[in-house]
């Protein structure tokens, strides 16, 4: 044999080696759940208050009523949604955090950018979490912050609003886009 077809031999047997090795891995399924905080997993933020698995847009109705259509309008696959409670200025306070699972990335923009989820006046995170982030305060009652990435919308809200609870709802985003990354 000359060393032509030996190279060639050697190259088709790396190759099925290869692509039997490559066959052979699995990667690992990550439901909506598994992008959720974990308890505890920003100090001092616990489980508490509400949590739910929507797999279907009959089940998210039930959940958020009005909102779902939005969703549904996007190509909804699934969403979860977890309370956290934790103190913030020497008081319990609460915060919800949701995970919606789309078709595509382009739907994912579009639920992000929909005016019907009350993000018109917005502002954005620059260098934030996701492909864009924005939130909005309103008025030292409440705020909400939302993201997009990948076929994912996550919008977290909390009912107080000061610097140190929008740190809290950052922190929170930043975790769950390193499990979507």
């Amino acid at each position: 044999m000359n060393i032509t077809k030996k190279f060639s031999l050697l190259i088709i047997i790396l190759l099925g080696v290869y692509c039997s090795k490559e066959s052979t891995k699995t990667d690992k399924v990550i439901t909506i759940e598994d992008l959720l905080v974990k308890n505890n997993e920003i100090s001092g933020w616990t489980y508490g208050g509400e949590r739910w698995v929507a797999n279907n847009i009959s089940e998210l109705t039930t959940y958020i009523n009005g909102e779902a259509e939005v969703y549904q309008r996007y190509g909804f696959v699934d969403a979860a949604k977890q309370s956290y409670e934790g103190i913030i200025d020497n008081q319990n306070r609460q915060l919800h955090l949701t995970v919606y699972r789309l078709q595509s990335e382009d739907n994912a923009l579009g639920v992000y950018e929909d005016p019907d989820l009350g993000l018109g006046s917005a502002l954005p995170w620059e260098n934030g979490a996701g492909i864009e982030a924005k939130y909005v305060r309103y008025g030292g009652l409440s705020q909400k912050l939302a993201f997009y990435r990948e076929i994912y919308f996550v919008s977290l809200q909390m009912s107080y609003d000061t610097e140190e609870s929008l740190s809290i709802l950052k922190q929170f985003a930043l975790n769950v886009d390193q499990k979507i990354k």
